[in-house]
């Protein structure tokens, strides 16, 4: 039974191959990555690897110096490239914004994350106003508010002992989306915490399927324990999202009617509008079906406080690691809010924060959240001079075009905030740092997100000096759909002088 269903995937397989042969034949003098055999193409790098060996092996052949190159996941051909100026003409085609199939293994189809093109569409236009300026700058008390907990949180920790940063980053970002996106105190509400712990879990699992070939099949992936897991995990992440989201219908039928002048606070900031509040009142009024309330819920959760959390471990490691930097970005902090002062943040206080912004730009170029994309073609387009026909599959390494030499100089690996002063960022291609994605189909959250860590990055750099006994190139990464470490970020926090006016 095993050898004809074995028979029967290779004789799909080998007709799958040889259809999307012919399909290529538009990228016929394009190079391919070696070694590539018929079926399996590139897939025999990744096979039996670890997910260091794979995230290695992926990177180091994206790596590629050509424009453009094939890189073939089994019998699913993918064009590849690390250039700015073709991920600009891939990421800004209006006939080049759907998702491949991969992002279909999320099971998030009706998110924005992984929507295909005409669902996301419709929900995209719908939801950019749930992230405008305004919004956002109601979020700054709530940002505030975790930012404070994250010090006390670390001031009561033994003095001097290494600890994982990462994992604070996290509980903090999550702390901060959780208020912000479903009005959910995480602190009386233990639900969401396991709620994105079991998220994270499913998200690491279908990471772990991406480049594992044989699994792309779904009648195999169903015989696997990862399946079976993924199955619980669902389900039971599912029940306590259910009960989340009906607490916020519940509270959200309990509201009063509010005047305009309850809307502002006493600092002129517009009162925070729930993330998920916005969203069922697009479902009240036909325009989101009860799906893609549940999903977005779901993807903001992991988008808003995993990505966010993560790469403020990697930040406080930068800062721990370069003191001279460190001082640096202490020293604005400090001439903006100063020590005798309690933080009162404004939007035009944190835009004066420059060279923090400069060191956050820094940490998202070398240690992107996300290290590759993928887009496919919706419609026939045409791309250096070839017609790519729809229904191609492209893949844009993050990863390698924010270390191109080319681009960046010949230090491009080297941790420099300077790469973002005006006068390096004038001469560079617009294309060539993209940490939040690039074109009408970019990170609707990206704003939030640099808002968020500038607070946080207050907070901590008026309250500790951070060091650490780690070396940068003791951070090794492992595939998955973010940038993850095998080595979590160690820091040693310290106690600055006035460290008691840190917390409001």
């Amino acid at each position: 039974m095993i050898l004809i269903l074995l028979s029967i995937i290779l004789a799909l397989s080998l007709v799958q191959y040889i259809r999307f042969q012919r399909k290529m034949s538009f990228a016929k003098n394009l190079p391919t990555v070696q070694p590539c055999y018929p079926v399996v193409g590139n897939g025999l790098m990744f096979l039996g690897k670890s997910g260091e060996e794979r995230f290695n092996n992926l990177s180091g052949v994206l790596k590629n110096s050509a424009k453009l190159f094939k890189l073939w996941l089994g019998v699913y051909p993918f064009i590849c490239t690390s250039d700015p100026g073709m991920a600009q003409k891939i990421f800004t085609n209006p006939n080049c914004m759907e998702k491949p199939f991969i992002y279909d293994f999320f099971k998030l189809e009706y998110g924005l994350f992984a929507a295909h093109y005409n669902v996301w569409k419709k929900q995209r236009k719908l939801l950019n106003l749930t992230f405008n300026q305004k919004i956002l700058n109601g979020f700054v008390p709530i940002f505030d508010r975790c930012a404070q907990n994250l010090v006390q949180t670390l001031a009561a920790l033994p003095e001097g002992k290494s600890i994982n940063i990462t994992d604070y980053m996290n509980r903090c970002t999550l702390e901060m989306v959780c208020a912000t996106t479903i009005g959910s105190d995480l602190n009386k509400n233990p639900g969401v915490n396991k709620l994105m712990t079991l998220i994270i879990g499913v998200f690491n699992l279908v990471s772990a399927r991406i480049l594992n070939i044989p699994l792309y099949w779904e009648r195999i992936y169903r015989l696997t324990k990862d399946y079976r897991k993924e199955v619980l995990m669902r389900t039971e992440g599912y029940s306590y999202a259910n009960q989340i989201l009906q607490d916020a219908v519940d509270r959200r039928s309990k509201q009063v009617a509010r005047t305009e002048s309850d809307e502002t606070d006493d600092d002129g900031y517009r009162r925070p509008q729930i993330f998920v509040d916005q969203l069922l009142e697009l479902h009240e009024g036909n325009k989101l079906e009860d799906i893609e309330v549940n999903d977005n819920v779901y993807t903001i959760i992991v988008a808003g406080s995993d990505t966010s959390g993560t790469e403020l471990g990697y930040a406080a490691l930068m800062l721990a690691l370069y003191p001279d930097i460190q001082e640096k970005v202490h020293r604005e902090i400090v001439e903006i809010f100063p020590l005798e002062d309690p933080v009162n943040f404004k939007p035009e206080s944190l835009k004066q924060l420059e060279y923090t912004e400069m060191f956050i730009k820094e940490c998202l170029r070398l240690y992107p959240v996300v290290p590759n994309l993928m887009r496919e073609a919706n419609a026939e387009f045409e791309l250096d001079g070839m017609k790519v026909p729809k229904g191609t599959y492209f893949l844009v390494s993050i990863y390698n075009m924010h270390r191109k030499k080319e681009v960046w100089g010949p230090n491009a690996d080297k941790f420099d905030p300077e790469n973002f002063s005006p006068d390096r960022c004038k001469e560079r291609h617009p294309f060539a740092f993209l940490p939040f994605s690039g074109g009408n189909r970019n990170c609707i959250g990206s704003r939030y997100a640099m808002i968020s860590m500038k607070i946080i990055l207050v907070h901590l750099l008026r309250s500790f000096t951070l060091s650490t006994k780690m070396k940068s190139e003791d951070l090794r990464f492992y595939f998955d759909g973010m940038l993850r470490s095998i080595n979590k970020p160690q820091v040693i926090l310290e106690r600055r002088t006035f460290a008691s006016l840190c917390v409001n």
